[in-house]
């Protein structure tokens, strides 16, 4: 086993702490095993678009690793922060995509928009807010590089971060006023699909969490307390995330997608008699 960096490294480390191997290793470990659990069922189900959650899953942990041999890399340092950065957003996408074939099958005439566009609007939006971020990413990186001031960089990835809080508020919004008609409407659901929508409600939740988290921590700046802080990484994005994925393998969409469409049979037989 390698030995792990010199104290002395400390006080150069990119991350303004010594990382710890466990947490990269544990990521690395649960986020493959997931995402060979997706590769799996996306193969067995044929549900193609479920490949987002593979992309999602097989990024950023790797280059945790390495900046643990050398924690004074910047190339490490942003190829670690750029991935973590974008994962979450396949996740989000899968969620959008899931809800709207949801709507699909449920009733469209509960819904605000239309399935299709929950896809589009939701997707465009975490684009737009990753491009932001990378652009600012960017700035904040040739800054750091020179010893120049690292704010304006800093300052548009926030922006880019709050726009992706926006968006998800919105989409969290658009969903429960939906659940409230549907239910108001005498749909019966089964506990399956209960199930299905509390799990996906507890996704939505995780990569909230997140948002918040990595808003907060660049609010602070590259130097700030949290950011500073390998726990708050560990506590309050590694562990939402990967249950956020984990959760995607328990409550798989195929399944509950299938009882759905039962559920929307028995109701149209329902309303034609």
């Amino acid at each position: 086993m390698a030995s792990p960096p010199p104290m002395n490294m400390i006080a150069t480390s990119v991350y303004g702490y010594q990382l710890s191997l466990g947490v990269g290793i544990t990521g690395v470990i649960l986020f493959t095993l997931s995402t060979c659990v997706h590769t799996y069922q996306m193969c067995v189900t044929r549900m193609w678009w479920l490949v987002v959650l593979i992309l999602g899953g097989i990024m950023g942990y790797v280059a945790r690793i390495y900046s643990w041999y050398d924690d004074t890399s910047l190339d490490a340092f942003l190829t670690q922060t750029v991935t973590l950065m974008i994962a979450p957003s396949f996740f989000s996408a899968a969620l959008y995509i899931a809800f709207g074939r949801i709507i699909s099958i449920l009733g469209r005439q509960y819904s605000l928009l239309p399935p299709f566009w929950y896809t589009v609007i939701f997707v465009i939006a975490d684009i737009i807010s990753l491009t932001v971020q990378a652009v600012g990413g960017g700035q904040a990186a040739v800054a750091a590089r020179t010893n120049a001031d690292t704010s304006n960089g800093t300052h548009i990835m926030v922006a880019g971060i709050c726009f992706q809080m926006l968006s998800m508020s919105i989409y969290v919004l658009l969903v429960i006023i939906y659940m409230i008609r549907l239910l108001k409407s005498k749909v019966e659901l089964t506990r399956d699909m209960k199930n299905f929508l509390g799990g996906m409600s507890f996704v939505t939740l995780m990569i909230f969490i997140r948002c918040i988290y990595r808003t907060i921590e660049l609010l602070e700046g590259w130097s700030g307390y949290i950011i500073t802080h390998e726990v708050y990484f560990a506590c309050l994005d590694g562990l939402p995330m990967i249950i956020a994925v984990v959760a995607f393998n328990v409550f798989h969409p195929d399944r509950y997608i299938k009882n759905a469409s039962q559920v929307n049979e028995v109701n149209t037989a329902t309303e034609l008699k």
